[in-house]
């Protein structure tokens, strides 16, 4: 098992980026009166075979040449699994890929969300020219936002941009705490 969800987001997210993606959509769905949560990454990659796609929750196979094993998607599914949850993937060649978790929140072995706030804004300065469309839907609202906005915004300065950090750090501090759910 994994520290926390966001670590399952950073992962998926770098293995889009990794395919290829020019737009990557992520959406945590985090309700606490269904007591579930949901990661859903979505993305316009390269997309994977179905030879591929079967292998891919195999912890023994990856794609990439550099490393030996690929855990990032069998611990996902097997967190996701363990957590009275389900794991979906599915992708076309050309297409992309979209992968969903859905996670039962009071179960003993679901894991924390983690810091949301920071993984964003790692994600956003890290991978500043894919657009990444993002969503945390909760009971008490939803927030979103777009890079591809944020950088119409922001114009030429890159997302690294000591002033376009802060700004980044206040808007998504103020958008998610008036959405995310407390811990109990």
């Amino acid at each position: 098992m994994v520290e926390d969800i966001c670590f399952h987001l950073h992962d998926l997210v770098q293995n889009s980026t990794a395919a290829g993606a020019n737009n990557i959509s992520v959406t945590i769905s985090d309700r606490a009166a269904k007591d579930l949560i949901t990661m859903t990454v979505e993305d316009d990659g390269k997309g994977m075979d179905r030879q591929t796609l079967g292998k891919v929750q195999d912890p023994f196979f990856t794609s990439k040449s550099f490393k030996k094993v690929g855990l990032g998607i069998p611990l996902l599914k097997a967190t996701a699994q363990s957590c009275r949850g389900d794991f979906r993937i599915s992708s076309r060649v050309g297409h992309g890929t979209k992968v969903s978790a859905r996670l039962q929140k009071s179960h003993v072995d679901c894991p924390p969300l983690g810091d949301l706030m920071e993984t964003l804004l790692t994600l956003l300065v890290g991978f500043d020219r894919i657009n990444i469309r993002f969503a945390y839907q909760s009971d008490k609202g939803e927030f979103a936002l777009a890079s591809d906005d944020i950088r119409r915004q922001v114009g030429d300065l890159h997302f690294s941009h000591p002033e376009i950090q802060r700004f980044l750090k206040g808007y998504i501090h103020e958008g998610l705490g008036r959405v995310l759910i407390p811990l109990a």
